[in-house]
């Protein structure tokens, strides 16, 4: 460790400490809340490390921990830049006590080394799971029944690949496990989307002179802009570093309020294709009942299918059991009126929309398959292209079309089904949505086959109904996305089940096509994902859009559909939303009735519906209180609130407002604490609002293990690799690490810790599994002065940069329109550190860091 000396002082023989020479650049990295590290991890560069533990290793009440788990030594494979020849120790097991109380659940995060991915073993005092060999790799435990005490947790290796991990348990009910990955969106190279401060076509021309910027307009101020071609030319084999460097240039632009990449979206593909022969999915959302009560099957109302187009029949018709309802669409891939799905979507030529269509408005005949609204009016909107991937760009453009309609004033759709994802939080997709909603629109979204909370986009939008995926039991499958932004699930199926015992595979059946020696003929088959799960719930808006009007010549609007929702009027619900199902299992019966006989009551909803304060994080909240349904608020209070919060309310007028404090004196430290804020209304009604309040005090307690910090040039070499030029070593030390670097001294070999005067990125992070890299996901890793916001910070020759600040954790930050600056890092592996040879900077051996 590089020791920092004190200023002044004496010893007790009364000569003066000598001082060191002032430093070019020193400071602390402090660490996040709750971070600890598993006590026998590989950190010293193949040197050491990896002595198993002889006892359990104890853990707080809420942690993120990270660790290394080998069942064998070993040396990594040698001639890849995914790793060094460094050695690596066994330690087949770490052993933890974990305080844990009923409901509470541990997560653990398996992501292998660069050698490969790694299954892992969570065994909670004999309960097992496994992390999986997929790139999910997560395992879970939650504590359904038993008493509060300390459990006994063990992480094993069950291969002989090493692998780091993260083993977390929080205070709060949902676990996010995919924020220990970098951002990693894909975007179009060569392109960005612009929003600009004037609504002129004069900056668009100045732009495009200077920037490139196209004459395409996608929504309002939204505008698509493209690299010069002699740019393009220059940057051959370097795009996708180029067009980020080019992006940070045009935020740099006068009149230009917003730039980001043109992010590509992607279809929520099927896993498999066998053909079913079974349309299990309608009766388990009770679709018999609903078509009764909604016999027109949706007419009147048109949704919009926004996917890979349809199949052909022929040059003039649609696939036979669609043609009756397909009204004139838009192909916003190939920019013209035709949105014919060429058949090369994802998973084989499974025409992706085509089946999706089909669940949603396929005629009803005795031959077909049927939808369920099979009145309604399809407009077919193709977005995504060959592989069933599409641009950002094209889904604005898309929506902002059906927004505007031909007159500007009236929507081309009422309802939007999006069986697609993947993409971050976008400004500008967010402005279009809510434009739409503002017109009496409501979309509805796939959550994504990734089987984790991560939030994908459009789905996880406040303006979007997030679809999760059930098999034929109802129960949540095991590829869909879950989490607190799941609204509601519907039917999506599952290969691997058959949930309802009738002797099929539980899959979704629907309008497709198959391959002969005269080509491609109209077909069905069976599909799974939440891509089939999304049209269940699209379809059953269309009828109850369509009975609303009949019954009350009023337009459903989405703020009703989420107080049907909260009220359970829509679904299963069963009185507590679940971070699986949301609001429950699509029911088309209840909520066909609720618009046939017109929703008469109201509920008042919070935003948010959560509230987690803390000491490290956020003390006081704002919440906002609306009311959903036709009828009138009366008699709104305040009933209760725990007595460790402070809360002050404003009931005058909607949307009524809480501010909610928390009062620190009242908690126990380190002990959260649970209760619910009650609002009641018209007499019996009540409104539960959980709480969950924290005294962190682990401040002193935090490691996230020894660190490496690191001087990076700016600039990669031909290869692409940006060069470590300076590196220090530091360990912990009353939860945080103190650095120093040292100014060069002219004197050969140049040491480790010493830096020359320029430019440099300043980086620090662990690198547990010793393979060489820091800030690979399972580590923690800290950058100057945000992490995934680094900036550049200079040396120079005499003067000294010291008490620099930064931040150390194992999260990585995301791409949200909360964090618009943030953009993705495509193939980030890590930074690669220096070795030491004879006490000098191992030059000689290619010492890069990895972009």
């Amino acid at each position: 460790m590089v020791m920092l000396a004190g200023c002044g002082g004496g010893s007790s023989s009364g000569a003066a400490t000598p001082l060191l020479p002032a430093s070019p650049l020193s400071g602390v990295i402090a660490i996040e809340a709750n971070s600890r590290v598993d006590q026998d991890t590989m950190d010293q560069l193949g040197l050491g490390g990896a002595t198993p533990a002889v006892v359990p290793q104890t853990l707080p009440a809420s942690f993120v921990l990270a660790g290394y788990v080998s069942n064998a030594s070993g040396f990594y494979p040698d001639g890849s830049t995914a790793c060094q020849p460094l050695e690596y120790r066994a330690d087949p097991l770490d052993d933890f006590l974990v305080p844990m109380a009923p409901g509470e659940t541990i997560v653990l995060q398996s992501f292998g080394t660069c050698a490969n991915a790694a299954v892992l073993e969570l065994d909670v005092e004999g309960a097992l799971s496994q992390t999986g060999t997929d790139s999910v790799g997560v395992a879970k435990f939650t504590l359904s029944a038993g008493d509060e005490r300390d459990y006994r947790v063990r992480v094993r290796n069950l291969g002989r690949i090493p692998a780091r991990y993260v083993l977390l348990k929080t205070a709060g009910t949902s676990q996010d496990t995919a924020a220990f990955y970098w951002p990693d969106h894909r975007f179009v190279e060569g392109e960005a989307i612009i929003t600009l401060a004037e609504t002129q076509l004069g900056p668009v021309s100045a732009m495009a002179q200077a920037n490139g910027v196209g004459p395409r307009r996608l929504a309002d101020r939204a505008w698509l802009a493209s690299m010069a071609a002699t740019s393009k030319t220059a940057i051959a084999g370097r795009e996708s570093s180029a067009t980020l460097a080019w992006i940070q240039q045009l935020r740099q632009t006068p009149g230009v309020e917003s730039a980001a990449p043109n992010y590509q979206v992607v279809a929520h593909s099927p896993v498999s294709e066998p053909l079913y022969n079974r349309q299990w999915h309608y009766g388990l959302i009770n679709g018999p009942i609903a078509w009764q009560l909604a016999p027109g099957g949706g007419s009147g109302v048109n949704v919009a299918v926004l996917d890979s187009g349809l199949f052909r029949n022929s040059p003039t018709s649609w696939h036979p059991d669609l043609q009756a309802n397909v009204a004139a669409g838009y192909d916003f891939v190939d920019g013209d009126a035709d949105p014919e799905d060429p058949g090369n979507s994802v998973g084989g030529n499974v025409f992706h929309g085509t089946h999706v269509a089909g669940t949603i408005a396929s005629v009803i005949d005795a031959s077909g398959s049927g939808g369920v609204a099979f009145g309604s009016s399809l407009l077919p909107v193709r977005v995504l292209g060959e592989g069933g991937t599409g641009s950002s760009a094209d889904l604005i453009e898309a929506i902002s079309w059906l927004v505007n309609g031909p007159s500007g004033a009236t929507p081309r759709a009422g309802v939007v089904n999006m069986s697609l994802g993947g993409l971050p939080e976008i400004a500008q997709l967010e402005s279009v949505i809510a434009a739409g909603v503002e017109k009496g629109m409501i979309f509805v979204a796939a959550a994504g086959n990734s089987a984790t909370t991560a939030k994908s986009y459009p789905a996880a939008s406040p303006n979007v109904l997030a679809v999760s995926a059930v098999d034929g039991a109802g129960n949540l499958a095991t590829y869909s996305n879950y989490g607190s932004w799941i609204d509601l699930a519907a039917p999506g199926g599952d290969a691997g089940r058959d949930a309802n015992s009738d002797g099929e595979a539980d899959l979704v059946w629907s309008t497709s096509a198959t391959q002969t020696s005269d080509g491609y003929v109209p077909d069905y088959r069976g599909l799974q994902g939440t891509s089939m799960a999304a049209p269940h719930v699209a379809g059953v808006l269309a009828l109850m859009k369509s009975e609303k009007m009949k019954s009350e010549n009023q337009q459903l609007t989405y703020g009703e559909v989420l107080g049907l929702l909260r009220q359970g009027e829509m679904t299963d619900y069963s009185g507590s939303p679940s971070v699986q199902l949301g609001y429950g299992v699509l029911d088309a019966a209840k909520a066909v009735s609720a618009a046939t006989n017109g929703f008469s009551g109201v509920v008042l909803s919070a935003s948010p519906a959560v509230l987690s304060l803390s000491n490290e994080g956020t003390e006081t909240q704002s919440v906002m209180l609306d009311a959903y349904g036709s009828a009138s608020l009366d008699s709104v209070s305040l009933s209760s609130f725990p007595e460790w919060l402070a809360v002050t309310e404003d009931f005058s007028q909607l949307p009524y407002t809480l501010q909610v404090t928390l009062l620190r004196s009242r908690l126990e430290p380190d002990v959260p604490a649970r209760d619910d804020i009650v609002i009641t209304y018209n007499g019996t009604k009540e409104l539960r609002i959980p709480v969950i309040g924290q005294l962190i005090t682990d401040e002193q307690a935090r490691n996230a293990g020894a660190h490496f910090v690191l001087l990076v040039n700016t600039e990669p070499d031909a290869d692409g690799f940006y060069w470590a030029e300076a590196q220090v070593t530091t360990t912990v030390e009353n939860g945080q690490y103190p650095f120093r670097f040292e100014a060069d001294d002219g004197e050969e070999p140049r040491q480790l810790n010493e830096v020359v005067p320029g430019d440099y990125y300043l980086v620090a992070g662990t690198d547990i599994d010793g393979d060489g890299f820091i800030c690979q996901p399972g580590e923690s890793c800290a950058e100057y002065p945000v992490s995934g916001l680094r900036e550049v910070i200079t040396i120079s020759a005499g003067q000294s940069i010291s008490d620099v600040r930064m931040t150390t954790g194992f999260s990585r930050p995301t791409i949200s329109a909360a964090t618009p600056d943030v953009l993705p890092r495509p193939d980030f592996k890590g930074y690669r550190l220096k070795r030491e040879r004879n006490g000098s900077a191992a030059y000689d051996e290619g010492v890069k860091v990895f972009q």
